[in-house]
């Protein structure tokens, strides 16, 4: 069980670097189909009440104590902090969204001490639970993924003035073209993998303050004074500096 572990982290490793709105559906599913049995199997050790709590533990150690060994050997700090983004990243996009998938309470009993121990070593930015249903909704509802991000951050509603704007300017007018429609198409397969990454940093307020100024209101701004074709041009270009600096940095 442990290598069985050990080889879904890794391989949900491989799986984010194809994660889009495009790739995520089948590839969640291909390895739920792959990882029933151990799912299963958990389930059924867990039932055992006598010993569920250090069975518990032993499961949900394995995979913190595996990534802190990894960690160890690595000599560069900022090469160390950099693999905990990819970590943190590959846990909450399918590591903990599969345990959970399976459904019974003894496998988020799993994800939730996964997640504390995680916590508690592994990542300086503690993360949330996550399930594959959250991830996919937020795909099949096209959310404005980056604003609504940056305006959680500066404390500000889901009705706020911002994001009706920037909705208003991306149904009524992007989506009336097909260029603005290939734009808003490739925001949506990068943005909540951008929006993840920013979350993984240490100064992610400080990111979305500045994503909020240097972007976000110039293209407000235009949009209300019906400069649309300035403000796609500033919409596009976010799109693109971000994924050079958050996708391939």
């Amino acid at each position: 069980m442990k290598e069985k572990l050990i080889q879904l982290f890794e391989e949900a490793q491989i799986l984010i670097k194809n994660f889009n709105k495009q790739n995520y559906e089948i590839g969640f599913k291909n390895q739920y189909e792959k990882y029933t049995e151990l799912l299963e199997n958990v389930d059924a050790l867990l039932e055992n009440e006598e010993e569920k709590e250090a069975a518990l533990l032993e499961m949900a150690s394995v995979i913190p104590d595996y990534v802190r060994e990894k960690l160890s050997i690595v000599k560069s700090k900022r090469k160390a902090e950099n693999l905990v983004v990819d970590y943190n990243y590959a846990m909450v996009t399918y590591v903990l969204p599969l345990i959970n998938y399976n459904g019974s309470e003894n496998c988020k009993e799993l994800s939730d001490k996964i997640l504390e121990l995680w916590n508690q070593d592994i990542t300086k930015s503690p993360l949330r639970n996550t399930t594959y249903e959250s991830i996919h909704e937020g795909f099949s509802q096209r959310l404005c993924y980056i604003t609504t991000a940056v305006c959680e951050s500066l404390g500000k509603p889901d009705n706020c003035h911002e994001l009706q704007v920037l909705r208003n300017y991306r149904d009524g007018y992007l989506m009336s073209s097909d260029e603005g429609r290939k734009i808003v198409e490739r925001y949506y397969d990068i943005a909540p993998t951008i929006v993840k990454h920013i979350n993984q940093t240490d100064n992610a307020k400080e990111v979305y303050q500045d994503i909020y100024n240097e972007y976000l209101m110039p293209c407000i701004n235009l949009a209300e004074e019906q400069k649309l074709e300035e403000c796609k041009e500033i919409y596009s270009g976010m799109v693109c500096e971000l994924q050079k600096k958050f996708l391939y940095s």
